[in-house]
């Protein structure tokens, strides 16, 4: 190790030897060596140098050492960590062996080197050498220690100052996401209203042509009837295509029940192969001890049905169509990240065409979104199936590769039994007469109210008119065998509402909602009722009607 004294730094020698002239012996003689002596003439000198980190090294008589152990152990244990003073004691008895007794008491002090009093100048010498480069190891390690901790500090203050970048960083991106987040929405809802746009305007003109020409053509004839069936087609697609603007948007009321998908896929076998072409075989892969479902069976099967028409048109030179069934507990390591969890049922149709690039795959959900050309779909197909399954309960997603394409539909498993399942799936239950019912209709539109009178006056049924939910309570309802309400009405109560209190006032009354928007479908969740959706034609009234009755 360097000598601290060609190294720079200032040696500084603490004397303690107050008893004779050893004190001021020592002093010159460390001067004569290049050392600044410091004496220290009494125990609180003493431990005050101690203390002072600039200290080379300590020089003390035996005696003095013993006068002021306390002060000086004390002043020892204050210094900081890199520390370690050298201490010279100059002892009397070192040429003798000493006491047993005072080499114990020498024993407490660390870093301690013992000379004969008097000792030989050059054994002091070397000793007080000794000490100087020890203690010039510790002025080194000092040094180190403060570069470290000064790099520590820069390091953490780096780490700061990176970290609030990063957290800056991270609220741009946000900023920007949410941005661009917006920007598509637009977009979508630009994509949508422009789609219903351009289909109600078709419909429109097909029904503005129509009823133009009905009062020019003779009654019953045959320009009369293909005009009066092109009105009922359009209106029929007006409800299909609204039906399937509100599975997107999930505002349509459905009518979740129990579902034996194995038993259903069967029933619909036929139907999606004539869909599909003779040259597209469709097989079924149903997994054995299928449980049942809870979903609305008609939404089911026009969304089986959507997908059967795009597989169909993915595959024009012929191909394969699979639909398979299977249960899953989620979370599954087979299903995308997702925030349900429990039982379902997955349902899956995949095909053999040539599939979808990324960017297509990513907004196939999306309404009026479609690769065909005009006029060859309504880009509501896909959307209607994910709307289905998400206000189900459960979710929908797409997998596509050169190889074909998946589209997987999970519905929540139903608890209930299998011959509940069989009876609520739709089993004929035979023709019922509604005639002579009791019928308090709630409708405030007044051009609904007066055809939805004419129906009702066409099945039979004695129908009471009520303008809003206030109006129908005042009604005496023990005089009435069936409520039928429109769902949206003006007021404090709408059509939920008033089926709730009605349910209370009267909980074995039948109630029928009437529904073309619904604002919180769940809110129909555990009342026990039928919805009839809107537009309806008088057969389904009657149907309806039928079956609360």
């Amino acid at each position: 190790m360097t000598d601290p004294r060609k190294a720079g730094w200032d040696v500084v020698a603490a004397v303690c030897a107050p008893f004779g002239q050893d004190g001021q012996a020592l002093a010159e003689q460390l001067e004569a060596w290049g050392a600044r002596a410091r004496p220290c003439g009494d125990g609180e000198t003493l431990a005050a140098a101690v203390r002072d980190a600039a200290l080379t090294v300590l020089l003390v008589t035996d005696d003095a050492l013993e006068a002021h152990a306390a002060p000086l152990a004390e002043g020892l244990r204050e210094q900081p960590s890199w520390s370690d003073l050298p201490i010279i004691v100059f002892s009397a008895q070192a040429n003798s062996g000493g006491s047993l007794e005072q080499w114990a008491f020498l024993r407490q002090f660390a870093n301690l080197t013992v000379l004969a009093r008097p000792s030989p100048a050059n054994v002091l010498r070397a000793a007080f050498d000794a000490a100087c480069r020890a203690r010039a190891w510790q002025f080194t390690v000092r040094e180190q220690m403060q570069t470290l901790s000064a790099a520590a500090a820069l390091l953490e203050q780096r780490v700061l100052e990176r970290t609030a970048e990063l957290y800056a960083e991270v609220e741009t991106r946000k900023r920007v996401e949410s941005a661009l987040n917006e920007s598509r929405k637009l977009e979508a809802i630009g994509r949508l209203t422009g789609g219903v746009a351009h289909d109600f305007n078709n419909l429109l003109q097909v029904i503005q042509g129509s009823t133009t020409l009905l009062p020019l053509v003779e009654p019953g004839g045959e320009r009369f009837q293909r005009a009066l069936h092109a009105i009922q087609r359009a209106a029929s697609r007006g409800a299909k295509l609204t039906h399937q603007l509100l599975a997107f948007g999930r505002r349509q009321a459905l009518a979740g029940g129990v579902l034996d998908l194995a038993r259903q896929l069967e029933e619909m076998r036929d139907l999606l192969q004539q869909s599909l072409r003779e040259q597209i075989p469709l097989t079924l892969d149903i997994e054995a001890g299928l449980w049942l479902a809870d979903a609305d069976l008609t939404q089911l099967e026009v969304a089986l049905l959507n997908l059967a028409v795009n597989a169909k048109d993915a595959m024009p030179r012929g191909g394969a169509v699979t639909i398979g069934a299977c249960n899953l507990t989620l979370p599954s390591p087979k299903v995308p990240d997702t925030e349900l969890r429990g039982e379902f049922v997955w349902l899956t149709v995949a095909d053999t065409g040539p599939g979808m690039a990324p960017e297509v795959a990513a907004q196939a959900f999306d309404p009026f979104f479609t690769t065909k050309p005009v006029g060859a779909g309504t880009g509501l197909g896909l959307s209607q199936v994910y709307g289905f399954a998400r206000q189900s309960g459960g979710t929908a997603w797409i997998d596509s590769s050169p190889d074909g394409t998946t589209v997987s539909i999970l519905l929540p498993r139903s608890r209930a039994s299998e011959a509940q399942g069989k009876v609520e799936a739709g089993e004929p239950a035979g023709m019922v007469t509604v005639a002579g019912a009791r019928v308090l209709l709630v409708e405030d539109d007044p051009e609904v109210a007066d055809a939805t009178l004419t129906l009702l006056d066409n099945l039979g049924c004695k129908a009471t008119l009520a303008r809003d939910a206030q109006e129908a309570l005042r009604q005496p309802l023990d005089r009435f065998d069936l409520l039928f309400s429109d769902v949206v009405m003006p007021g404090a109560l709408d059509g939920i509402g008033l089926a709730r209190q009605v349910r209370e006032l009267r909980p074995a009354m039948p109630i029928l909602l009437a529904s073309g928007y619904v604002v919180a479908p769940e809110r129909l969740q555990g009342l026990s009722i039928s919805v009839l959706a809107k537009p309806y034609t008088q057969e389904e009234l009657r149907k309806a009607l039928g079956r609360l009755l």
